[in-house]
């Protein structure tokens, strides 16, 4: 984990002190997501890094209730952080009901692994920032803070000509797009800063050529290609706006309602071939985007079930796991995980291996799946397979056994399992909590067998 600032003295941190600032002019944060892990993180940068209040924080995982807290309270300053996992809709509607009941949110995507066009288009959907699980408290700091508000002097233009233009300021919006085009030439965003405000003025000739000029400084800047495409579409070219409806889709290839429009052109213009052939693509996306949603959904049981209904978690979270079919990616090392537990619970410890090595094949470097494969083997008695995962699983992450007291004992037990010490691992467990008579008595047994020394803990009462 990073390292933080303690709440005594914010100002020593730069991204504290904007965080901080955020939060006593009234800001607020919510967290949409199931992942306790990561609400702990937020609190322990909210309350215990900052000493913000609890009033500060909230967190749902039901849309309804978020929907609720904007809806009562409009005019306020949030930051969201929206778990894709979480979220049982179209991901741009949500995040357009976000906006539109309160148009001062912030919104941060959380997803456990995305590639470039998922990204793409998560940035047009409506995010702001999008944080990649799991994440440290120093990266989770930066990326808040550059959410709340920019961090340098450009930035801070390109922020105050953003809002000029959206308080219909056209004329000190171009005076602001200068300055930002004085310090930095190429800017993209001072281009289209300036296109905005030229289109504002009527005056689309020139809104035209400065957002061909923002295309012409960056490839993969989505919004000068949309203004161009809008621009073509009301002045009534089919045919350029049509290039730019394409080039949009080469970057950003997952957006179903551009594919629609593209298709809807090409039919229109008499190409039925092009239309049909961009009518599947949104079908492919479409199934991909439900399979992923049940997926989501039927993971969502099997961890409601878990530690209550073996027999129903290993059935939903493998109806999770076969939705995605070929398509597995780390990102459900967490279904598989309670799947795994779920049969390992039964006895079934080889089907658990099974599930495990369908991740590990598209995951192998992950230390907790390695782990648990490892805790698998121990249950089938095969020790010396057992010890060999540990090993891998203890190369990967060597802080793995201070993930808590149980882990470190299980490490610890498997290498006395294999007839090797175990001492270290019942020694950390110990230190997780020294009252806990079981541990220490582990420890003293390993010690007494292991490495013939006196004890130089004291022995718990």
């Amino acid at each position: 984990m990073g390292t933080y600032v303690a709440a005594s003295d914010p100002g020593q941190d730069t991204y504290g002190v904007t965080i901080f600032d955020y939060a006593m002019s009234g800001g607020k944060f919510v967290a949409m997501t199931g992942d306790a892990g990561f609400v702990e993180l937020i609190k322990n940068v909210l309350y215990h890094s900052l000493g913000l209040t609890r009033k500060s924080f909230f967190h749902f995982t039901r849309l309804d209730d978020l929907f609720e807290l904007l809806h009562q309270d409009a005019q306020a300053r949030f930051i969201i952080c929206l778990d894709r996992g979480i979220v049982e809709a179209n991901m741009s509607q949500v995040m357009e009901s976000i906006m539109r009941l309160c148009p001062g949110a912030g919104i941060i995507v959380l997803t456990q692994e995305v590639d470039q066009h998922t990204t793409a288009l998560l940035v047009e959907q409506g995010a702001h920032n999008i944080i990649t699980k799991p994440i440290s408290v120093g990266s989770f700091t930066e990326k808040l803070a550059f959410t709340i508000a920019p961090q340098g002097k450009l930035s801070k233009l390109i922020d105050k000509g953003k809002k000029l233009l959206h308080a219909g300021g056209w004329g000190e919006a171009l005076l602001v797009a200068e300055e930002i085009l004085q310090q930095k030439p190429d800017s993209a965003v001072g281009f289209m800063i300036k296109g905005d405000a030229y289109k504002g003025l009527d005056m689309m000739v020139r809104a035209e050529e400065m957002y061909q000029r923002a295309v012409m400084g960056a490839e993969l800047y989505l919004a000068p290609l949309r203004r161009l495409a809008a621009l073509y579409e009301q002045a009534g070219d089919a045919e350029n706006q049509l290039l730019y409806l394409r080039r949009l889709n080469e970057i950003s290839p997952l957006n179903t309602q551009r594919i629609m429009q593209i298709g809807e052109i090409e039919i229109a213009r008499g190409n039925a071939q092009v239309a049909g052939e961009m009518f599947e693509s949104v079908m492919r996306i479409a199934q991909r985007e439900a399979s992923e949603f049940l997926s989501n959904l039927s993971s969502r049981i099997a961890d409601i079930c878990v530690n209550r209904d073996p027999d129903m978690a290993i059935r939903y979270s493998k109806q999770a796991l076969d939705l995605r079919g070929d398509n597995l990616t780390a990102a459900d090392i967490a279904t598989v995980n309670i799947l795994g537990i779920s049969l390992r619970k039964q006895g079934k410890w080889r089907e658990a291996i099974g599930e495990y090595l369908r991740v590990l094949a598209v995951a192998p470097n992950n230390a907790g799946l390695l782990y648990n494969v490892a805790l698998a083997y121990s249950e089938g008695r095969d020790t010396a397979k057992a010890l060999a995962m540990v090993k891998k699983a203890l190369a990967l992450d060597p802080d793995l056994p201070d993930s808590g007291k149980n882990v470190a004992f299980n490490i610890g037990t498997i290498f006395q399992k294999a007839g090797q010490s175990g001492t270290a691992y019942f020694k950390k467990a110990y230190e997780h909590d020294p009252n806990d008579k079981m541990l220490w008595n582990a420890y003293k047994r390993s010690l007494s067998l292991h490495e013939g020394q006196g004890l130089s803990a004291a022995t718990p009462e």
